[in-house]
């Protein structure tokens, strides 16, 4: 996505970003520090130094811009806090699906209960470009300019530890 440009009304290219980056950036910020408050407080900061850095320009790559900022806001925190980092929990920033019945809703649940269980048992850097690409829905170009790691490493990564849920979903008696 290219970042926005000057409308005619001002306020319109911040509401354009918030409608499409708010909720993945909270999860994203959410399952690197399973806190939803500091969470909330990492995406409002990351969208306050938005505003600030718009003042010189707009980032060339306003997704991998964002998602960098945040996680770079979230390591810092808990650095300071020397806090200890839980598993993954998304389930509850997820918006209701209210079209499904509640047995649908149940088996979706279950469903994804289990898969966020089969995340956050993954190594923590499998674990981070798993959420970056499938929760965030980002590109490898984008995830390289977030983490560091070249786009072929990526594939790699992300390669076998989808290999290795599915493995244990299947396992578990898992229906593909």
């Amino acid at each position: 996505m290219t970042a926005p440009q000057a409308s005619s009304d001002p306020g319109n290219w911040m509401a354009e970003l918030l409608a499409r980056y708010e909720l993945p950036l909270l999860k994203h910020a959410y399952a690197n520090c399973s806190d939803r408050e500091l969470a909330r407080d990492a995406v409002q900061e990351t969208f306050f130094r938005l505003i600030r850095t718009r003042e010189n320009g707009m980032p060339e790559n306003i997704a991998a811009w964002l998602f960098t900022v945040c996680r770079n806001i979230v390591t810092d925190h808990l650095r300071r806090q020397n806090v200890v980092q839980f598993g993954w929990e998304v389930r509850h920033l997820d918006v209701e699906t209210p079209d499904l019945s509640p047995d649908d809703r149940l088996e979706r649940s279950e469903r994804d209960i289990r898969l966020a269980e089969l995340v956050a048992a993954l190594p923590e850097r499998e674990r981070e470009l798993v959420r970056l690409k499938f929760q965030a829905g980002l590109s490898y170009k984008q995830i390289e300019e977030i983490t560091g790691i070249s786009q072929g490493n990526i594939g790699y990564f992300i390669h076998k530890a989808v290999k290795g849920m599915k493995e244990q979903w299947r396992q578990e008696g898992g229906a593909e």
